[in-house]
C-alpha cells in the first residue's frame, strides 16, 4: 500500500512539473526539489514591480493543496504580514484535479484586482534565484528521463485500469478482486466518467469567475475600452450560464 501511494505521488509530481513548465514558465524549481517552486509576479503601480513567490507542495498533494507564500515583504489585505501565506479561493476549495500552475494564475488574477504594495518596513530573507542558463539545464536533466519512465508507468497503469473496468463492466471480475492499487487510483483520479466531468466543469467555472473579475478590473483601470470589455465578459458569462446548467445535472 506505501509503495502504491509513493508511485501516485511520483506520477502526480511529474505530471505538476511538466505542466509547470509549459504553463508557468516565470517559476523554477528550486534547486531539483519539484515540490518547491519560486517565481516572480508582477504588481504595484502599472504593474512595474515584481514580486517574488514560492509555492510548496505538500507530501500528500493531490490529496492537499499547494501553498502559496510571499518571499517579497509584501503588504496586501490577502497576505499574512507575519507568514506572507497567499489566501486564495482556489486554496480553501481546493479539489484533486486541481493544478499548481492554476495556483499561480489564481495569484496573478488576484493581484491585478488588487495590486500588492511592497512592505518596505521588513527585510526580505535572503533568496536566491537559479541562473537561467543553469534553470534550462535543471528542466531537461531533471525531467528528462524521470518523466519519460513515469509517463511509461502511468500508460501501463491507465492500460491495467480501462482492462479492469471493461471485466468488471462485463462480470468478468468482481470489484472485490480490485487491488488496493486500484481503488487508491480512483480516489486520485476518478475512473467515473461523469465525476471526471463534474470536476472539470467546476475547475473551470473556477477559473472563468477569476477571468470575470480581471476583465473588471481592467476595464475600471482603463486597460481595456468598452467594447473589448462588453465582448469579454458576454463571451465568459455565456459560458459560465452553460457550465452552470451543465453542473445542475449532477445535483
Amino acid at each position: 500500500m506505501a509503495q502504491a501511494v509513493r508511485s501516485q505521488q511520483e506520477l502526480a509530481i511529474a505530471r505538476e512539473a511538466q505542466l509547470m513548465f509549459r504553463r508557468a514558465p516565470t517559476f523554477t524549481p528550486v534547486g531539483s526539489n519539484l515540490r518547491r517552486w519560486r517565481g516572480k509576479i508582477k504588481g504595484g503601480p502599472r504593474s512595474k514591480q515584481e514580486f517574488l513567490v514560492e509555492i510548496i507542495v505538500p507530501p500528500n498533494f493531490p490529496a492537499q493543496p499547494p501553498v502559496a507564500r510571499m518571499l517579497t515583504p509584501t503588504k496586501h489585505p490577502r497576505v499574512d504580514t507575519e507568514s506572507g501565506a497567499i489566501h486564495l479561493r482556489i486554496v480553501t476549495q481546493w479539489q484533486p484535479h486541481y493544478h499548481v500552475h492554476q495556483v499561480v494564475n489564481s495569484i496573478k488574477g488576484l493581484f491585478a484586482r488588487e495590486p500588492p504594495k511592497p512592505d518596505e518596513t521588513r527585510k526580505a530573507p535572503k533568496v536566491t534565484m537559479p541562473p537561467q542558463e543553469e534553470v534550462l539545464q535543471q528542466r531537461y536533466q531533471q525531467l528528462e528521463h524521470e518523466v519519460t519512465r513515469l509517463t511509461k508507468k502511468l500508460q501501463t497503469r491507465d492500460e491495467r485500469i480501462a482492462r479492469m473496468a471493461a471485466q468488471i463492466d462485463t462480470g468478468s471480475i468482481t470489484r472485490g478482486e480490485v487491488t488496493e492499487e486500484e481503488e487508491l487510483d480512483a480516489l486520485i483520479l476518478p475512473t467515473d466518467t461523469k465525476e471526471r466531468e463534474r470536476l472539470e466543469l467546476e475547475s473551470e467555472k473556477l477559473a472563468i469567475e477569476d477571468l470575470l473579475q480581471n476583465i473588471e478590473q481592467k476595464f475600471d483601470a482603463a486597460e481595456i475600452n468598452s467594447t473589448e470589455y462588453t465582448k469579454l465578459y458576454k463571451r465568459y458569462k455565456k459560458r459560465l450560464y452553460q457550465i452552470d446548467k451543465a453542473l445542475e445535472k449532477y445535483g
